[in-house]
């Protein structure tokens, strides 16, 4: 269904990905946390995301493989390098966000809207004997425990996140990820990389 997408423009969109995220990662290596530009933070974002759909196109609507030279299809190795490129660019932004608060007043919105929805079977003494305090307490504590749990995976994910988004790790994918898109456009199979160093 999208295939006009992927061919002929895929190369052209991961070599433009490709530099927009090495634009990203210099910009994070030349400068600290409180002076990088949230302009190119959130094109680095919005390229991410595209990526990262283009590659689900790719993967479940076209063969992941060179089948042969006169066949356009989609390598192994751009779709690998489109992953890790576009999760590094993903890293950052995610690394800032509040997970276990996100996570918690999720799930206090859920369990206030099961209260809600069981509320017209209440009776004076509260829900099928239960009293409203107790309810309301259990609430507290569930939300409380869903906290301290997030809390503890968010840090170990944070590590992971901040690992990811790494000035070096963010130039080295995202400049083989714009290697990998100009040499698909120059060579005349899908291998870019692996095409140069793997010729048929």
């Amino acid at each position: 269904m999208l295939e006009f997408i992927i061919d002929p423009w895929l190369p052209y969109i991961v070599t433009i990905a490709g530099i927009i995220g090495l634009i990203f990662g210099i910009n994070k290596l030349m400068k600290s946390d409180e002076d990088e530009s949230d302009l190119i933070k959130y094109i680095a974002l919005g390229t991410s995301i595209v990526i990262g759909l283009l590659n689900i196109v790719a993967v479940f609507e076209w063969q992941i493989d060179t089948v042969a030279p006169e066949v356009t299809t989609v390598h192994w190795l751009t779709v690998l390098l489109i992953f890790l490129a576009g999760s590094t660019m993903l890293a950052a932004p995610l690394k800032e966000t509040p997970l276990a608060a996100v996570i918690a007043l999720l799930a206090f919105g859920s369990l206030v809207g099961v209260v809600l929805l069981i509320a017209p079977s209440w009776t004076e003494a509260g829900l099928v004997g239960i009293p409203l305090w107790l309810i309301i307490l259990a609430i507290v504590i569930i939300v409380a425990l869903v906290f301290i749990v997030t809390l503890f995976t968010e840090f170990t994910v944070d590590r992971i996140l901040q690992l990811i988004s790494w000035a070096p790790i963010v130039i080295i994918f995202c400049a083989l990820l714009a290697i990998q898109g100009l040499l698909v456009l120059v060579l005349p199979g899908a291998g870019g990389i692996w095409e140069l160093f793997n010729p048929s």
